[in-house]
């Protein structure tokens, strides 16, 4: 697993790193414990400091230091970053050590100034970025070209990019600041409103990955407990998977529209290839039950879920990393 050129997905939700020469050797939740003492040390990330969420005291304090997208904490970033380095036994070798980084599409030169800061800080040498659609293309092995396209949904934990792509980079695209975790809060509000019971946000990942559906017929169920919002006494009750679906299929309908906006600035002979081939649909949304028929019925075209979507953008930065002349054409100049 020994290498120094890695490609990082740095999501607000889960951080996936691909090592060249060994594949897909981490995916973890992008989350510290921090202590709330003058040192403001790192006391666990990832796992560890998920197990935590909701139950720590006053002298831990839980941080998420990437927000849409967008390092908001940088120290705390740097803290989480090099200690998933070290499990993957990054070294430095003659040239240095050697990093790509997902980044939304259409990103600010503030946003990659931020993460590029992190990055050296953490003991990467060398720090190269690309656009995010681009990468999840890639990880899925499209057959694209300089003239033949794809349409590409990355669905994200914190971002969701939408975008038609190809070799000669985004034709049309944008990334919006809310990914697969917004399903969370949708849950948790729609079950404080319709039921009277306050869940937490690990309650409502459980609920979303157990039962989460975009088929309005499915019958799974699962007993979710929480507060009650009158009393503020434990509560208990069973639901169903068609009882939270209009709060699971609100983020999906939201980015059918985006997708919509985007397809119409496409020109009619990228519009016409990307018919034929259909949308390339990835990231950790993606894994939701039902999504295929959901985006079919809506869009009337073939609907591609890659068997491992919510790793394809760091995979398809194991595929730039290793042809210097991709490397070249995608990197965004820093």
């Amino acid at each position: 697993m020994i290498s120094n050129k890695l490609a990082i997905d740095f999501d607000s939700v889960y951080t996936n790193i691909f090592v060249l020469g060994s594949g897909l050797v981490l995916s973890e939740p992008t989350v510290a414990a921090i202590s709330q003492d003058g040192k403001k040390e790192v006391k666990a990330v990832g796992y560890e400091a998920k197990k935590l969420i909701g139950k720590t005291a006053k002298n831990t304090k839980i941080v998420f230091p990437i927000f849409e997208g967008e390092v908001v904490n940088e120290s705390v970033a740097e803290g989480l970053l090099s200690t998933f380095l070290k499990k993957v036994e990054l070294k430095s070798g003659l040239f240095g050590s050697h990093a790509l980084f997902s980044v939304p599409c259409g990103v600010t030169g503030d946003i990659i100034f931020k993460l590029k800061n992190v990055a050296q800080n953490s003991g990467i040498s060398n720090v190269y970025f690309v656009e995010a659609p681009l990468l999840a293309a890639l990880g899925q092995r499209i057959k694209i070209t300089e003239s033949s396209p794809c349409f590409v949904i990355d669905l994200g934990g914190g971002v969701t990019n939408v975008a038609a792509v190809s070799l000669d980079g985004v034709i049309a695209g944008v990334s919006v600041n809310f990914g697969y975790n917004k399903v969370s809060t949708d849950i948790i509000d729609y079950i404080a409103e319709n039921y009277g019971l306050q869940i937490g946000l690990t309650t409502a990942e459980r609920l979303k990955n157990d039962i989460g559906s975009l088929d309005m017929y499915d019958a799974l169920s699962t007993v979710v407990s929480g507060r009650d919002v009158i009393t503020g006494a434990p509560k208990s009750i069973t639901i169903k998977a068609n009882d939270i679906f209009n709060a699971v299929k609100k983020y999906y309908e939201k980015i059918a529209e985006i997708a919509t906006t985007v397809l119409g600035k496409l020109p009619p002979e990228v519009s016409a290839e990307i018919r034929k081939a259909g949308f390339y649909v990835s990231g950790v949304g993606s894994l939701i039950h039902g999504l295929k028929n959901f985006y079919k019925d809506i869009f009337e075209i073939d609907i591609n879920i890659h068997e491992n979507a919510s790793s394809v953008v760091a995979l398809g930065g194991g595929v730039v990393l290793g042809d210097n002349k991709l490397l070249k054409k995608l990197s965004i100049p820093v």
